[in-house]
């Protein structure tokens, strides 16, 4: 169970140059896409609520968490680093290149596709830009239309929107003081945004009824703020020998499984504490903010081994998360989230190919048929494209220039208060 290469040199998930390479998050993208397509049919198909395990996959909606957590981490790590070298910040140009070139395509493609078949609301209407432009988010009812799923895709790009304007703030505020206060003072920073976002979510939450504001990126930044807090802390000691990390640091790559382990125990407190499976019209208001802070921390945990461990360690979490079939799925998990919203729908009548239904046949069933869709989509698609996510490297005397950019990360670090 080594660590899997299937991805190893492929443009899609290669990280901007001279920043290092993560190949178990690709297997973190892997389970939130499973986790997101098993609570879709699973509530579809009735079997949220079902006993224990009913309870456990109406919560697995928190592979959003892990989603936003994944890139708040990927793409603010490049920019906290850069600034911790002393270095300038990363072209925000080619930052905006490559999330256009990551996302907008394969995007455009499922939306024209499954609007035709098998059919999306208002799509080929005159609020089309809606859909095309990501902003379904904005109104209650243009969240019913398009892919439906696709509003936490619109909380991304107003994230990818969002982030370089932050990113050169911090860079001009902080720029020349150690590390060690530029690392102290955005955590906290970040943590009373992360607060804000959640009173925010609470209070626009009225009637039972949340409205849209929960939906974007100021109901949801709490989410993000986890990742790039954790982008903080990577960015400080990941060339660092473990033995000269502080003691939770060494812990987390020491007893890995731990973080997990508090994972699963905040999953089974969310099934004892009444969180509503079957309609967003039965939370409170404790529910709605409560039960998304435990999402955020749970997702935080299960990521913690493997943005602040040691890869290729050997540990269970990172054999696990590089296994070949998961990191292949990984790979191609932006198409599967794309495409099988709308087949979960066409799809349920696959349950009564059984005298009594079967929730697990139906799943199996969605995640081939989206998993075909999205096979084709990233080979014939999304890799071609992604090949000009980064200019031509210009022909220098020798030495690579991401090998180059750790070693870089390494010494300054290592020497940084």
């Amino acid at each position: 169970m080594g660590v899997s290469q299937v991805n190893a040199g492929e443009a899609a998930v290669a990280p901007p140059p001279g920043n290092p390479r993560f190949p178990a998050i690709d297997g973190l993208r892997a389970v939130a896409v499973c986790a997101v397509v098993v609570t879709h049919t699973a509530f579809l198909s009735g079997f949220n609520g079902r006993g224990f395990l009913g309870q456990i996959t109406a919560r697995l909606d928190s592979g959003v968490a892990l989603f936003f957590i994944i890139s708040g981490f990927l793409l603010y790590r490049p920019f906290v680093a850069s600034r911790y070298r002393g270095e300038r910040v990363p072209s925000i140009r080619r930052f905006a290149r490559r999330r256009v070139l990551r996302i907008v395509p394969a995007y455009w493609l499922a939306l024209t596709v499954l609007a035709i078949w098998p059919g999306l609301p208002y799509v080929f209407t005159d609020h089309w830009w809606v859909y095309y432009g990501f902003l379904q988010v904005l109104r209650p009812l243009w969240i019913s239309g398009g892919i439906t799923a696709a509003w936490s895709l619109c909380v991304e790009v107003q994230f990818y929107i969002l982030l370089p304007v932050y990113a050169l703030l911090l860079w001009r505020t902080l720029r020349g003081r150690s590390v060690k206060t530029q690392m102290l003072a955005e955590t906290g920073l970040l943590l009373v945004l992360a607060v804000a976002s959640e009173v925010t979510r609470g209070l626009t939450f009225a009637d039972k009824s949340p409205d849209s504001v929960s939906s974007t990126i100021a109901g949801t930044f709490s989410w993000f703020a986890l990742g790039m807090i954790l982008a903080l802390v990577s960015a400080r000691w990941h060339q660092v020998p473990v033995a000269e990390r502080p003691a939770f640091l060494r812990l987390v790559v020491r007893r890995p499984l731990l973080p997990w382990a508090v994972a699963a125990a905040l999953m089974v407190l969310l099934t004892r504490i009444g969180l509503p499976v079957l309609s967003v019209t039965d939370y409170t208001t404790f529910d709605w903010v409560g039960g998304h802070v435990i999402y955020g921390v749970m997702a935080t945990c299960f990521a913690m081994p493997i943005m602040l461990g040691i890869e290729g360690s050997g540990s269970v979490p990172d054999r696990l998360l590089t296994l070949r079939p998961v990191a292949w799925i990984g790979l191609i998990s932006y198409g599967i989230f794309l495409w099988h919203h709308p087949l979960t729908g066409k799809l349920t009548r696959v349950e009564n190919w059984t005298p009594h239904g079967d929730f697990v046949l139906y799943t199996l069933v969605v995640f081939a048929v989206a998993t075909t869709a999205a096979t084709l989509s990233y080979y014939l698609l999304e890799r071609p494209i992604l090949r000009f996510k980064d200019p031509r490297p210009k022909k220098t005397g020798g030495g690579d220039a991401s090998a180059a950019g750790a070693e870089a990360e390494r010494v300054e670090l290592a020497r940084a208060g």
